[in-house]
């Protein structure tokens, strides 16, 4: 009963765990930088279209000011302050109507306080109002538009704007709310706060403007600021990556290129609205923007190199973002690196710009066989997760980022656990021997020397590290192999001593050859590249053979087992032989099922068994 009991509660913590992992999703992409999606437009917010040092007052809002006196306008004001607290009781229309009317009457109201007045009148129908019965919203509106034409106190018109929005926002009538909203967010003297506009446009907006953004986006070429706000929301790229590989719906592709080449046509159309240097930035941005969106990068590359060298824009991460996507798209990938080194070194670029520029790092200089600065990139994002992560996206469906790369670090672990050379190891720490994390390039290489047989260069390492676990046991290998390896021993003598450094081995499963400061437990999800299509044909078998070479030199059972076939074979039908293949079985029974040779093993397993049957 007590076994029982304990499998039901391993089995329910393993359904628990199950549950766990299919609820959170693990994060087990690699190489995103040859996804097209990867190298999209940066995605904008709405606080990316805000200006710097825009001058902002903080005055009361009309009928929001406590007067302690007991005039007209004060028994307004307190009225009024009944109605506009967020949860009140159903107020007496009659009462407000007559202090108001016994506030216009009073003759010792100064012009500013009557435009209160006038205010508040307009503020009065539009909290009584709502979208389903929109009288009393259109009422309100009329007023605040006449309100707006005549009044003159600077305080009073930017609140008026703001409950003008307020009302478009609940009749649906986005463009019209979120223009005002735009132009208030960055007009000097607003006495909105910016908190306040940014949240409206927000709940105005959404992500990319929906639909309604679509439909009446010429509606926005009034002004230049108006056109960039409304084509850089409605081109915002959308994360659709479960969805494709789940074969769930996703974004019409059809329906998209059909928005852009709207988009196209109209900045074509208007292009007199950005004549100006700044606006002639402006239509470069955009116009590179579209084109990347509608699948031409070639276009926007011409748009970009159309900028003058000595261009402001030319500064911008957004321009230099767009101009390595188009060169990477294009396969120029020599071309993508300036920019993107822009991107990466700049001060106006975002913590998450600079590790999307240093991804977009690693896959150019993969293509370019740059694997001494592949490394010092990918390095440097490892860092950066462990550290301060910047805000990534994930591949959830949010829609919160346009630039995804994976969270994993696989990218560096395979990189450094066998698609980069011994070689190109020593010389990325001859280059970069100070850097952040280098330690984890050193460990690697000990790794990968201790592969290859040589222990005394890998326990140097590991002691000039303090890999205080590793340092003594890859001593003590180097010992027993040396000892397998000598030319002086008898042939009895040497069989004995290969036995003794395979017992070592077997002994030390995942301790020796695998490289545990890398991987933790799910690196078959990481050896994926004979299914990768986005790979190239010379690409997919160049890494399917290093993964290949990657599992066989990292398990050490299996060299364990080799090592003691030749002992079988040498000592024959002797204590010692029968040993050697017991211990060979055990070594090819305990192989993790991650090393994928399982018709050899079985092969193995029947032949020693038949042999020591015999």
């Amino acid at each position: 009963m007590k076994t029982s009991g304990r499998m039901i509660r391993v089995c329910g913590c393993m359904l628990i765990g199950f549950g766990f992992i299919f609820a959170c999703g693990y994060d087990d992409t690699l190489r995103e930088y040859l996804d097209a999606h990867f190298w999209l437009p940066f995605s904008k917010r709405v606080q990316h279209f805000e200006k710097r040092n825009v001058r902002r007052i903080s005055v009361p809002f009309a009928g929001m000011v406590r007067a302690a006196d007991d005039s007209p306008l004060a028994r307004l004001r307190a009225a009024y302050q009944e109605i506009s607290q967020p949860v009140s009781t159903p107020f007496d229309p009659a009462k407000l109507q007559g202090a108001l009317a016994a506030a216009r009457a009073d003759p010792l109201l100064a012009s500013r306080e009557r435009e209160e007045v006038d205010l508040i009148d307009a503020k009065i129908d539009m909290r009584s109002g709502q979208a389903e019965e929109p009288d009393l919203l259109r009422r309100s509106e009329k007023k605040l538009e006449e309100f707006l034409r005549t009044a003159r106190t600077p305080e009073f018109q930017s609140e008026a704007r703001g409950w003008l929005a307020h009302i478009h926002f609940l009749l649906g009538e986005q463009t019209e709310a979120g223009k005002i909203y735009l132009d208030e967010l960055n007009r000097n003297g607003s006495n909105l706060s910016r908190e306040t506009v940014l949240n409206s446009l927000k709940m105005t907006y959404g992500y990319d403007g929906g639909p309604e953004l679509l439909a009446h986006l010429e509606d926005y070429f009034d002004t230049p600021e108006h056109a960039a706000f409304a084509i850089q929301l409605a081109t915002n790229p959308h994360w659709d990556r479960y969805n494709r590989q789940y074969g769930r719906p996703g974004t019409s592709t059809d329906n998209a290129l059909q928005s852009y080449a709207r988009i196209r046509s109209l900045l074509e159309k208007h292009s007199d609205l950005l004549k100006s240097q700044a606006g002639a930035n402006a239509l470069a941005l955009l116009g590179m923007r579209t084109a990347l969106r509608m699948g031409d990068p070639t276009a926007a590359q011409k748009i970009g190199e159309m900028v003058p060298a000595g261009a402001a824009i030319r500064e911008e991460p957004d321009f230099n973002w767009m101009l390595a996507s188009a060169h990477f798209l294009s396969r120029d990938y020599a071309g993508a690196e300036a920019p993107l080194l822009s991107v990466f070194h700049s001060s106006r670029s975002s913590d998450s710009q600079k590790a999307a520029a240093a991804y977009g790092l690693c896959g150019v200089y993969e293509k370019a066989k740059n694997t001494v600065e592949q490394i010092r990139f990918a390095l440097w994002l490892r860092k950066g997760r462990s550290g301060n992560p910047w805000d990534l996206s994930y591949a959830s469906g949010i829609e919160d980022q346009s630039v995804y790369f994976a969270a994993s670090g696989w990218d560096l672990d395979l990189l450094l656990d066998a698609e980069a050379s011994i070689e190109e190891l020593m010389a990325f720490l001859d280059k970069y021997s100070d850097v952040p994390d280098v330690r984890i390039v050193r460990y690697s290489l000990a790794v990968r020397l201790t592969r290859e047989n040589r222990y005394d260069e890998a326990a140097q390492i590991y002691e000039s590290i303090h890999a205080i676990v590793r340092a003594p046991r890859t001593r003590q290998l180097a010992a027993l192999y040396q000892e397998a390896n000598r030319t002086d021993f008898s042939s009895q003598k040497l069989l004995e001593a290969k036995y003794k450094l395979a017992e070592f081995l077997s002994a030390n499963p995942n301790r020796i050859y695998f490289n545990d400061a890398l991987w933790y437990g799910l690196q078959r999800n990481a050896l994926i590249a004979s299914s990768d299509s986005r790979l190239t044909l010379e690409e997919r078998q160049l890494l399917m053979n290093s993964e290949r070479k990657l599992k066989d030199d990292q398990e050490e059972r299996w060299r364990a087992y080799l090592i003691l076939r030749d002992v079988v074979q040498g000592a024959g039908k002797t204590n010692l032989g029968r040993k050697a293949a017991q211990l060979a079985l055990r070594c090819l029974r305990g192989i993790s099922d991650r090393f994928d040779r399982q018709d050899e093993i079985r092969r193995a397993d029947i032949e020693l068994s038949s042999w020591l049957r015999q």
